[in-house]
């Protein structure tokens, strides 16, 4: 259980979120063909991760090719929302941006039985989500409150201060 994140850090020393990992995730995947991996992965919250060798996979494709099939379909999906995060940064305003985000979350959350539909853990800063979705923290404080004004948006706060 927990949650991971992928980033990189500019030469300016910025960080930027590129992606949100969550439990039943394969976060790593890609570093079966490239065994350097440009980004960095950390966990955001106490997690417990399983790492799997690379021998055993490259054996379980070779040999099972529906499991060869269901890691590239993983994959296949990884890169679809990664498209749609470029998107994010590119063309959708602050608000569109964070409620993408936090549908995207529930979609997924959900598929995997974390989430009813409505609602979800996401240990996350406020500082965290502007490093994801290329706003300052003080503009996430502004969408968030606007989101609880309009009722769009019920937000509660875990009592070991993580998260929003």
């Amino acid at each position: 259980m927990g949650f991971a994140c992928r980033s990189k850090v500019a030469n300016s020393g910025k960080r930027q979120i590129l992606s949100f990992h969550i439990p039943s995730d394969i976060p790593d995947l890609q570093s079966l063909f490239l065994k350097t991996m440009d980004h960095d992965l950390a966990t955001m919250s106490p997690a417990t991760v399983g790492f799997i060798a690379h021998s055993a996979l490259e054996h379980l494709v070779r040999t099972h090719p529906s499991i060869a099939c269901a890691l590239w379909r993983e994959t296949l999906v990884d890169a679809a929302i990664f498209r749609e995060w470029i998107v994010n940064m590119g063309v959708r305003p602050a608000a569109a941006r964070m409620a993408h985000l936090l549908a995207e979350l529930r979609q997924r959350m959900a598929a995997v039985g974390l989430s009813n539909g409505e609602e979800f853990e996401f240990p996350v800063t406020q500082s965290e989500l502007g490093e994801a979705l290329g706003l300052s923290t003080v503009h996430v404080n502004r969408v968030l409150q606007a989101f609880r004004a309009e009722r769009v948006l019920d937000l509660q706060k875990l009592c070991d201060d993580r998260g929003l």
